[in-house]
């Protein structure tokens, strides 16, 4: 699925392509179209869209798309007296190409009389190497600098190298699979399927996985719910570039154990439908691969990345009650057939009616084990199809191995749209920090508890009380969590401590978020994740090291003569930390 690839294919197969948001591209041809251009470098990870961008605006300039597609590395295109050097890929450049084209580049940008203008798509890595190896010219040097903040930072302090970078890596990836899913589901050429004889009854899996991501409205829970693992999974640092989104929805919809390399076509689903097989084409497997074979999923990033969640190892007893004893259960009765009976495609099909009533019948070992697989695949089902209604009733993101992954997203949701974080989650990731701090379990969650143990601060437990700062805003103090201004993205615990001091910042991920929340109930921190844990512990070294600054600024750390007051943590009968001043003469 590269940029070339794809071209070749539309004019072999003669199909309209779709057609992507690309808001970069209108910016690039108004900006290279004005009076006052300036180079830019497009870069990211392999899959982004940065040839698909350079291609677009070559042609939106009035490039020949028949000498574009003759493979040149290097492009050129007049535009009135000024020259715009198209690279569509630096990676594809020998050394020595490269190494002059830097050269000419760095010393076109550093002059501003310069009529000269490049567009760059590089990945990120092969830009700085290529930057790095290049000549060493007091040009090329400013320019790796510049590159480097801009990469780190997005702003430089060199105002004299005419230059912007976008890296397309940092644009939300649930937006445009949104995008894609529409794009593909919506094609034109999807009314061949009105003819089809496989489709008579509209029992095509096919079709029906295409109707299924559709949805029966706007606020769809499927939909929602692939982009909300999306967001999780880039939120914990993984990205998922166009390339890979467009696999997703492809597998979704083709996918099936039974057919060629796990994907269906048209020709396979008569075999498919005759086999009695239809249900293993099921869209809710498709998204985490399961229609391919194990060790091909595990090695593709994009499945390996969706199935960090454990959806369909993870449930709960509520769940599996239901799935499992639903059919027989009164209690159970009729969310059984809202949830499961109402959908006999991939719900309550035969193949899982059969294997149930073996399973709950005493069956043996091997039908034991078909009857978990099956399961596997109606917990998976449950996630993208539970009603929102219900999804309180049954825990939904209990299916995951992110059980707070729903309230981190509405404390998301929530610092975007500057509205008030819900207060449960401030209180749980007080009452976390509170408990790795001190290594106690500690309930207060209106003051964080800052503790030492005297010499080491990555200690386990923490007996001597440092300071109990204020949770809501009071005399200077306060811990809130924020939104990231540097990428508007991120979400931060910001801790303030008095205008003298800079405030204290901690980057919450959906894994840190998880961490704290699972310690705030009571798990032991380093039984639990030994890295986050670790950081914590760096987080609170960093803390104390203010308490010290803040103190000398304030005349604190000077005592009377001859004694040492000590403030030891004792747990009252509610559990809150309370200091016991101990004065030791020296």
């Amino acid at each position: 699925m590269y940029d070339e690839s794809i071209q070749r294919a539309l004019r072999r197969h003669k199909i309209r392509p779709i057609t992507l948001p690309a808001p970069l591209r209108e910016e690039l041809v108004e900006m290279f179209k004005g009076d006052t251009p300036v180079s830019h470098i497009i870069t990211g990870t392999a899959g982004d869209g940065k040839t698909y961008h350079c291609r677009e605006v070559w042609t939106e300039l009035g490039g020949d798309i028949t000498s574009w597609n003759q493979g040149d590395k290097i492009q050129r295109l007049a535009i009135g007296e000024r020259t715009l050097v198209i690279v569509k890929d630096l990676s594809e450049l020998r050394d020595d190409e490269s190494d002059e084209l830097i050269v000419e580049f760095a010393r076109d940008v550093a002059n501003p009389a310069s009529q000269t203008f490049y567009l760059f798509a590089a990945n990120h890595g092969q830009l700085l190497e290529k930057l790095k190896s290049a000549p060493s010219t007091p040009e090329v040097t400013r320019v790796g600098k510049v590159v480097e903040d801009l990469l780190v930072t997005n702003v430089s302090a060199d105002e004299g190298i005419a230059l912007d970078l976008t890296d397309l890596s940092r644009s939300p990836a649930a937006d445009m699979a949104m995008a894609i899913i529409n794009e593909v589901t919506g094609h034109e050429d999807w009314v061949g399927c009105d003819s089809c004889n496989a489709n008579g009854d509209g029992s095509c899996p096919i079709f029906e996985n295409r109707r299924r991501l559709i949805g029966d409205d706007q606020d769809d829970p499927f939909k929602r719910r692939l982009t909300e693992l999306i967001e999780l999974s880039e939120r914990n640092g993984s990205h998922f570039p166009v390339r890979q989104l467009l696999a997703l929805v492809a597998n979704a919809i083709l996918g099936h154990p039974d057919a060629r390399d796990g994907l269906m076509s048209c020709n396979d689903v008569t075999t498919i439908q005759a086999s009695g097989k239809s249900d293993l084409a099921s869209i809710y497997r498709n998204v985490f691969g399961e229609n391919l074979k194990p060790s091909k999923a595990e090695k593709t990033e994009l499945f390996r990345k969706l199935n960090a969640f454990g959806i369909g190892a993870e449930t709960s007893n509520r769940v599996d009650n239901l799935l499992v004893y639903g059919a027989d259960d009164p209690a159970y009765a009729a969310d059984y057939a809202a949830l499961v009976l109402n959908d006999p495609v991939y719900g309550a099909t035969p193949a899982y009616a059969t294997a149930q009533r073996s399973y709950l019948e005493g069956a043996d070992d091997g039908d034991r084990s078909g009857f978990l697989g099956v399961l596997r695949a109606q917990r998976q089902r449950l996630f993208f199809t539970l009603p929102d209604a219900k999804a309180a009733d049954y825990d939904l993101w209990d299916l995951t191995v992110f059980r707070y992954a729903g309230l981190y997203l509405a404390v998301a949701e929530n610092i975007a749209a500057r509205q008030a974080v819900p207060r449960e989650a401030l209180n749980m990731v007080v009452r976390g920090l509170n408990r790795i701090f001190t290594g106690m379990l500690v309930q207060n969650q209106d003051e964080l508890v800052l503790a030492t143990s005297g010499s080491y601060s990555q200690s386990k437990r923490s007996p001597l009380l440092d300071e109990l700062i204020s949770v809501p805003r009071s005399g200077g103090e306060e811990v809130s969590i924020v939104a990231d201004q540097a990428d508007g993205f991120g979400v931060l615990v910001k801790l303030v401590r008095g205008s003298e001091i800079a405030p204290v910042f901690l980057p919450l991920s959906p894994t840190r978020f998880e961490f704290l929340g699972r310690v705030a109930e009571g798990a032991l921190p380093s039984s639990f994740s030994l890295e986050c844990h670790e950081d914590l512990l760096a987080f609170k070294a960093r803390l104390l090291r203010e308490t010290e600054n803040r103190r000398k600024l304030d005349g604190d750390e000077e005592s009377p003569d001859g004694e040492l007051v000590l403030r030891f943590i004792e747990l009252n009968s509610n559990g809150r930390a309370q200091p016991r001043r101990v004065i030791v003469r020296v």
